[in-house]
């Protein structure tokens, strides 16, 4: 035997100990065999062994030797350097497909771990321990039930504006139906957003939001209500998304709490690690350049993350041929007829197109206002639509008047003369 010190584990320890018995004859070989959970021929085999070379000989043949699948150290410092630089905030399942898409490094998520946490980097995933509560079973079919909520997050990392993501789900499925990057929550942003829902998928059954007053007038008076609203059965104002909403047939469902809507809330949550990530590799600075790499990733998200229904028809209902969309997806207000056929609006005055075949409407009547999203505006009066023509001179008389009306009279321009106070050196 050699100088040279061998490290055994407690299992080969255990089996020096009884083959020792055994080839002492304190011990059958039949008995050694079933203490160490062998077959009798392998028990011979490891006496001869022990006998004939010593305790060294029980070693494992590959102790000492580098495995022939180990990671290579160079792929390792690669790892370790993209997860630290052009992959920063990345948990180590979302690295490891992105390593094997863009790097052309294939590595499990565990060996990514095992890398990542030698080195002491942590995944920037936070698992807490869950929370005991009723879960909501998922609807049935797809379109039974949207939800639609918007995401502020820091989503160009300062290479842009700040922007805003706005998402639409499905309840049954989890799928991303519509997506947009928008400046703020706005009329226009969830617009954008319902029309892209509507005319690539359908009409949806029911839409889960919250409270914002986008989707809920704050004024909970009966009060505040219109003659059509009061008709429909509406307890409260609507909005214009709530309008939108009413006018397609759809459900409006207010959800209480943040817990409530966890379904879109959790997509956000993994879109705010992803999708970040994807922004910046495409080096996206702009809200158009956003958009685009969303659209991209959308697909690419539905098909790793969404599940099939339990009910494969889908509860969509085709668009019918009769709505005009672009009169229903546009701002609405009521404006009166005034004299000279014009109504007024945003601080301007128009004057009404009676188009061919339409019936002239009588002064004084109340209208619906239509703002399009192209900026044309017009009105609409039992089923006829009247474009309007802004017109120029009028805004120019009417602002004349106005400053007419506030200047002071003759009467006024006397009380004020006697009003004058003489300074106290005046010699009278």
């Amino acid at each position: 035997m050699s100088g040279e010190r061998i490290t055994l584990s407690r299992v080969e320890l255990t089996r020096i100990q009884v083959l020792e018995q055994a080839l002492e004859g304190l011990i059958t070989t039949r008995y050694a065999a079933l203490v160490l959970g062998l077959s009798e021929r392998h028990t011979y085999r490891l006496k001869a062994k022990l006998r004939n070379q010593g305790p060294e000989a029980l070693a494992h043949g590959n102790r000492g030797r580098k495995p022939a699948h180990a990671i290579p150290e160079e792929t390792r410092k690669q790892v370790l350097e993209l997860a630290q630089t052009k992959y920063r905030g990345c948990n180590y399942t979302f690295l490891s497909e992105l390593l094997s898409e863009y790097e052309g490094i294939v590595l499990s998520p565990s060996s990514v771990a095992r890398i990542l946490k030698a080195a002491g980097i942590l995944s920037p995933k936070k698992h807490r321990p869950p929370k005991l509560h009723r879960l909501r079973p998922r609807k049935l079919q797809r379109g039974m039930l949207v939800h639609i909520d918007g995401s502020q997050h820091d989503w160009l990392e300062g290479r842009g504006p700040k922007v805003v993501l706005l998402l639409a789900i499905d309840d049954a499925t989890g799928e991303i139906l519509a997506g947009l990057f928008w400046y703020s929550e706005d009329f226009e942003g969830y617009r954008r957003l319902l029309y892209e829902l509507v005319t690539t998928h359908g009409i949806p059954v029911a839409v889960y939001s919250d409270r914002h007053t986008l989707f809920f007038s704050p004024k909970d008076k009966e009060e505040a209500l219109g003659l059509e609203e009061e008709l429909l059965g509406i307890k409260r104002p609507l909005t214009q998304i709530g309008r939108i909403l009413s006018e397609l047939g759809i459900q409006h469902i207010a959800a209480h709490s943040p817990q409530a809507k966890g379904r879109i809330e959790r997509t956000f949550g993994t879109l705010q690690e992803r999708l970040v990530v994807e922004l910046r590799l495409a080096g996206a600075s702009t809200i158009e350049e956003a958009n685009r790499v969303l659209k991209e990733f959308i697909p690419r998200y539905n098909e790793k993350f969404a599940k099939p229904p339990a009910v494969a028809q889908s509860a969509f209902r085709p668009v019918p041929s009769h709505l005009r969309l672009e009169h229903i997806f546009c701002w609405k207000d009521h404006r009166r007829i005034n004299p000279g056929y014009t109504v007024h609006f945003e601080g301007k005055v128009y004057r009404v197109v009676n188009p061919k075949g339409a019936p002239f409407i009588p002064l004084r009547t109340v209208v619906e206002l239509h703002k399009l999203p192209g900026g044309f505006l017009c009105v609409a009066w039992k089923g006829y639509i009247y474009p309007l023509e802004e017109q120029k001179e009028e805004k120019r008389v009417f602002k004349a008047l106005e400053q007419a009306k506030h200047a002071p009279s003759a009467k006024e321009g006397v009380a004020r003369a006697h009003s004058y106070k003489p300074p106290a050196d005046h010699p009278w």
